[in-house]
């Protein structure tokens, strides 16, 4: 049974669906799926550009946390009250991420720091000998290679600008790390359409140089890695807030003591244990969902639950802080453009519709934030299973 698009049902998209389910009904001997096979006629544009083959779509529950002021300086006002929004199949998230931002706007709001890393792509070349690769990387490194680099790889798109590029060499290949900004696209396609032209107009007449393959792991995309830990990809984002005693007494139903203990034996001694990358109670739960309700590419999630949490006793209270070195995002292109996705993104701020790829991260890093304190909190007064408990199997209900 073949599914793939003929030159007749490319003109209609929703008829070409519509197809397509009608095979899948007798080859299952299923009446309908009427949850999966309704598909309106936004939604089928998908058909186009973010799904082959399509039959149908999923739904998945989307809810609203907070609001919570934030200030930074990606956004125009000093401070701003904003939802986080997590599309999410797991009960006590949207609960807990809601505890931990109640406490934030206790303590006055988050601070959040937000910078553009770029984003990466990174060829494998191969020479002849050691001596050769060594040589290639040191000409990659020319002022005039550099500005060759920059001149051709920003003809491809009016969005892109070349950053910087990064070589290592082992054996007699080469790995180069290029880095770029894609305006407010997340741009992994740009980035790697843009190498593509530097091999075929420019890198590709360079004596004894075979391009192994356009993309190497030490992009590194989708895959957890030091190099991006350290380097960073996409956005960077750090956030943080201090609570007092009392907040974490009367929100948070615990105490310094007992959340300290907490984070160093789960998050710093825990993860050391376990041999993690990352130093955190429960990126992922907020980035995926983030990612989900905001049209962001979901196999990114591997990189940006990627970070650390940092918890420290300081006067009355503790310090918290989340950092995330490698979040890959955009504001245009890909699912961003789907329009549930984009209706999503104009609820989280009353003072933009159009958010920034710099402003998603820096709503994003807060609600990680706030998930971090919430989660610990729950650890460290043994209200975990509880929570869970009352909350995920249908104890409470609106």
């Amino acid at each position: 049974m073949s599914f793939f698009k003929t030159a007749a049902n490319l003109l209609n998209d929703q008829e070409s669906i519509k197809q397509r389910q009608a095979q899948l009904q007798v080859a299952w001997k299923q009446n309908s799926s009427p949850h999966l096979f309704a598909v309106d006629q936004d939604l089928s544009l998908a058909n186009q550009r973010n799904c082959e083959n399509m039959v149908g779509a999923v739904s998945l529950s989307l809810g609203l946390a907070g609001s919570v002021s934030i200030s930074s300086e990606v956004f125009n006002t000093p401070l701003v009250n904003c939802f986080v929004p997590l599309a999410t199949s797991e009960g006590a998230l949207v609960a807990s991420v809601s505890r931990g931002l109640k406490a934030i706007n206790q303590a006055g709001g988050a601070k959040v720091f937000v910078k553009n890393q770029g984003m990466t792509r990174a060829p494998v070349f191969a020479l002849p000998d050691g001596e050769k690769a060594l040589a290639f990387a040191k000409y990659l490194d020319q002022e005039s290679t550099l500005a060759q680099i920059k001149k051709i790889t920003e003809s491809s798109s009016s969005h892109l600008e070349f950053k910087n590029l990064q070589s290592f060499v082992r054996g007699r290949n080469v790995y180069a790390r290029f880095s770029f900004l894609t305006g407010e696209a997340m741009g992994m396609n740009m980035v790697t359409i843009a190498l593509q032209k530097l091999w075929t107009e420019y890198l590709s007449t360079y004596e004894g140089l075979e391009m192994l393959a356009l993309s190497s792991n030490v992009c590194t995309d989708k895959k957890s890695s030091y190099i991006n830990q350290l380097l960073g990809r996409g956005y960077r984002a750090q956030a943080e807030v201090f609570l007092d005693e009392q907040t974490l007494k009367t929100i948070l139903k615990t105490n310094s003591e007992a959340f300290l203990r907490t984070h160093q034996s789960k998050n710093l001694r825990g993860s050391s244990l376990a041999g993690s990358l990352a130093s955190n109670m429960q990126f992922a739960n907020v980035v995926a969902a983030f990612y989900l309700a905001t049209g962001q590419d979901m196999a990114h999630v591997v990189e940006a639950s990627q970070g650390e949490t940092i918890i420290e006793a300081d006067h009355g209270g503790v310090y918290c802080a989340v950092f995330l070195p490698d979040l890959p995002l955009g504001s245009v292109g890909g699912g961003t453009n789907l329009p549930s996705q984009k209706e999503v993104r104009e609820l989280i701020c009353q003072s933009a519709n159009e958010l920034s790829p710099a402003q998603l991260a820096a709503i994003l890093a807060t609600g990680v934030l706030a998930a971090e304190i919430s989660g610990l909190a729950a650890l460290s007064s043994h209200d975990l299973a509880s929570a869970h408990q009352r909350l995920a199997r249908g104890g409470v209900k609106n």
